[in-house]
């Protein structure tokens, strides 16, 4: 029987937008028993290193992920997902998972644009479907997550992504 998870998971993500588009990863349903779809578009990111910090991480998964090289900039917003809910049960075999997220902002600066792997995960178990710029003003379109983020990108990318105050959305937002 699994033992409960009593450790908080640090990741990061990045924001790139350029020509009104957001750079997003399309990835499957990463938790079972949640209302996702089966595949989302989210921003690249991933799990901290131990030490690594937090412009490393940023700077590695983007490349990972999208085979793209960026600049880090201002952290934009926190995001904490705890699943099961504070109100669900938690058991050995429904663990609790908590993620703090934290976004930068990125400049991309080179490579290639494409669809990266998880170098964590086996080819048969990749998360990662594909890469893509895809129109802010269209976002709406597509299956986000988290559900607030085609908001907030379309409102910072109005504002001309000038440093935002940090942001703090829960799981269930």
């Amino acid at each position: 029987m699994s033992q409960p998870n009593t450790s908080i998971r640090l990741r990061v993500a990045a924001l790139a937008v350029q020509d009104g588009r957001a750079l997003l990863v399309k990835h499957r349903r990463f938790l079972s028993g949640i209302d996702l779809p089966d595949e989302s578009w989210i921003l690249p990111g991933g799990g901290v290193k131990v030490g690594e910090t937090l412009e490393e991480a940023v700077r590695r998964e983007v490349k990972e992920e999208t085979g793209l090289i960026c600049d880090v900039g201002d952290m934009l917003f926190v995001k904490e997902l705890i699943y099961p809910y504070c109100d669900e049960a938690v058991t050995h075999e429904r663990p609790l998972l908590h993620v703090l997220s934290l976004c930068f902002a990125v400049k991309i600066t080179g490579g290639t644009l494409q669809t990266g792997k998880d170098p964590e995960l086996p080819e048969d178990e990749q998360l990662i479907l594909e890469t893509a710029w895809l129109p802010i003003d269209a976002l709406k379109d597509y299956p986000i997550y988290p559900s607030s983020l085609a908001a907030f990108i379309q409102e910072c990318a109005a504002e001309g992504f000038k440093p935002c105050q940090a942001r703090y959305f829960r799981s269930k937002d």
